[in-house]
C-alpha cells in the first residue's frame, strides 16, 4: 500500500508524520511523507520553535511526487494538522488529483482542530476542514473535541458518534 501522508513534524515526541511513518511502515506500506509543518515538540507542551510551511512549499513537494508518476500508485491521502489555510487548500487540492489518477484510493482525514475544549488551529481551518475535506474523506479520525465541534452535537457516550453523519462522500 502507498501512502501520500501530509502532517506535521516534531522533532521531539511523537505527532503528526512523527507518529504515523513507522507504524505505517512496519504494516508493509510506503508513505510518502509531506510535513505541513517542522517544530520542535508539540506545542500544546509549551516553549517550542519552529515554521509552519506555506500552500506553495506543500504544493511544491507533492508536484514533485506527482512528476515520479506516483499518483496512479498512491492507493491512499492521510492528512492531519495543516498549519495555514493555504496548507490546507493545497491539501485538498492533492487529494482531487490523486483520486483523479487514481479513483480508488482512500482518504483518510484527520481534522486536528484542537483539544481538551481548546482550539489549537488558526482561524478559518476549522471550517474549510467543515466545508471542504469532511465531504471528500473517506474516513474521518476525530477526537472528541473535534467530532463535537464538526457535528454541533455533545457526544456524552459512545453512542452519539455512531449516529452522526459527518462523511458525505458517495
Amino acid at each position: 500500500m502507498n501512502i501520500l501522508s501530509i502532517q506535521s513534524w516534531v522533532s521531539y515526541g511523537h505527532v503528526g508524520n512523527a507518529a504515523s511513518m513507522f507504524p505505517l511502515q512496519r504494516l508493509g506500506a510506503e508513505v510518502w511523507a509531506v510535513n505541513t509543518v517542522q517544530f520542535s515538540n508539540h506545542p500544546g507542551h509549551g516553549d517550542w520553535t519552529g515554521r509552519v510551511g506555506t500552500g506553495a512549499e506543500v504544493t511544491a513537494l507533492i508536484d514533485g511526487i506527482e512528476r515520479r508518476g506516483a499518483f496512479a500508485r498512491c492507493d491512499a491521502v492521510l492528512s492531519g494538522y495543516m498549519g495555514d489555510v493555504s496548507v490546507a487548500a493545497s491539501v485538498l487540492d492533492a487529494v482531487g488529483r490523486v483520486r483523479l489518477a487514481n479513483p480508488a484510493m482512500l482518504y483518510c482525514c484527520d481534522p486536528v482542530i484542537g483539544d481538551g475544549g481548546r482550539v489549537y488551529v488558526r482561524d478559518g481551518i476549522p471550517e474549510l476542514l467543515a466545508a471542504q475535506a469532511l465531504p471528500q474523506a473517506d474516513v474521518l479520525t476525530p477526537n472528541q473535541f473535534e467530532l463535537e465541534r464538526l457535528s454541533g452535537i455533545r457526544c456524552v457516550d459512545a453512542a452519539e458518534p455512531l449516529q452522526l453523519e459527518l462523511v458525505g462522500r458517495q
